[in-house]
């Protein structure tokens, strides 16, 4: 790769990291989130209506893939990857700085929801975008260029549980609930308006400076018109991907306390499932380019099926061993995370790529992502049965499945990963 080449795929990481940031930092202070924005007596307790607002943030992110995606497609990667981080990084800050249910009333839960909504469409974009970057950036090895964005997005969410450890260790519960949950979304905001600044010295990616010929005037009519068949299999794919990490970091937090775990000792434990799963996904990242990557991302959907109940059954006692069950999270997790944005980008020509895989991804992380940690919390409720969010992870695991056997990469793409096979050879 060309200097040109590397500092292109460290921008994209970057901005990619911080498609996540917001999302973790919301899913470990979800508890207090809830205490300061809904009261209770509503009906539903505080906790179930901030997921229920953690996951209505998601449900708006596939309209940014589909809206952003469409323009990256029409314009350009390089304006639109720009544009969605100044506004995410604004809706962040806002959090921040939002007063409680108790200053302003209704309003304040009102505002809550208006910014994630904000949120969710502008960073429909940016991790998509930083994909689509390190797809379109070099001929070779981009199954691993994939990893090196999803290596830097681990990396956020590392800095995310060092604020929550942090938070937790210095601070008592009451100044926690009163200032210390909104530290993790002042940095946040600062990251995005510095992450903006430099995202305007990135380059258009050669391949669709070099595409004049397959640009579309409409690339969304060209998706569903042509596309839907892979556009599915994303989406299905991409379940698997949002459930693990919709339980495994911003569901457990809130849902280990419950079970008498120590703050800390969870921060600690989700502190070594981001450091492992970042360093096996460059593992897997890379078995994707040596093996066809569909067959990594299927041995991930099957493990993944098989741990779940193993990881529930063990926590829901509250004696597990939290430090090794996280581990062993990490290891089966990286298989899917470290292929799957990859597969579902090769699964679409340069004309809709930016569309198609924001729209898979987007839509595939709103099923999933934003909504697994309230169905988990509603299916406890329900069943009073502790373990009860390992079928929510079994079944997208299982739907992931079936759907890596029709995870082939276009034609135009096949022709060029042939291509640059021979002249290797």
């Amino acid at each position: 790769m060309t200097r040109r080449q590397r500092w292109t795929i460290f921008i994209a990481s970057a901005g990619g990291a911080l498609e996540t940031f917001d999302f973790v930092i919301y899913g470990f202070f979800a508890q207090e989130i809830g205490r300061e924005f809904f009261p209770l007596g509503g009906g539903a307790s505080a906790v179930t209506l901030s997921f229920a607002v953690f996951a209505i943030g998601y449900l708006s992110r596939p309209l940014g893939g589909l809206f952003l995606g469409r323009l990256g497609d029409k314009y350009g990667r390089r304006l639109v990857f720009a544009a969605a981080a100044i506004v995410a990084a604004l809706s962040t800050l806002f959090i921040a700085l939002l007063p409680s249910y108790r200053a302003w009333g209704v309003a304040a839960p009102a505002l809550m929801l208006l910014l994630r909504l904000t949120q969710g469409v502008c960073v429909g974009g940016e991790l998509s975008g930083a994909v689509v970057y390190a797809v379109e950036t070099t001929r070779t090895r981009p199954g691993f260029l994939c990893g090196i964005v999803f290596f830097a997005v681990n990396i956020s969410l590392l800095l995310a549980a060092g604020i929550n450890l942090f938070v937790q260790a210095t601070l008592t519960s009451a100044e926690v609930l009163r200032y210390g949950w909104r530290i993790g979304f002042f940095v946040g905001g600062l990251i995005g308006l510095l992450s903006f600044f430099v995202r305007r010295t990135l380059p258009e990616t050669d391949a669709f400076a070099r595409a004049e010929g397959v640009r579309h005037r409409e690339p969304l009519a060209v998706l569903f018109r042509r596309h839907l068949a892979p556009l599915a299999t994303g989406i299905a794919a991409t379940t698997v991907v949002g459930v693990s990490n919709g339980l495994f970091v911003a569901h457990a937090p809130t849902y280990l306390r419950q079970l008498n775990y120590a703050p800390q000792q969870i921060a600690t434990a989700q502190t070594l499932y981001v450091i492992v799963i970042a360093l096996c996904m460059l593992v897997t990242a890379k078995a994707g380019d040596l093996l066809p990557r569909r067959y990594v991302f299927r041995a991930g959907a099957v493990v993944t099926a098989v741990f779940a109940p193993c990881f529930y059954a063990a926590v829901s006692r509250g004696q597990a061993d939290l430090f090794t069950w996280f581990v062993l999270a990490a290891i089966v997790a990286a298989f899917a995370n470290g292929t799957f944005a990859c597969a579902i980008a090769e699964m679409f020509p340069i004309g809709v790529r930016y569309s198609g895989l924001g729209a898979a991804m987007n839509l595939g992380l709103a099923a999933t992502m934003g909504t697994a940690p309230l169905a988990a919390t509603i299916l406890i409720a329900r069943t009073q049965w502790n373990a009860a969010p390992a079928l929510v992870m079994m079944s997208c695991a299982g739907l992931a499945f079936v759907a890596s056997f029709a995870m082939k990469p276009s034609r135009a793409e096949e022709s060029r990963l042939t291509t640059d096979t021979r002249e290797c050879t």
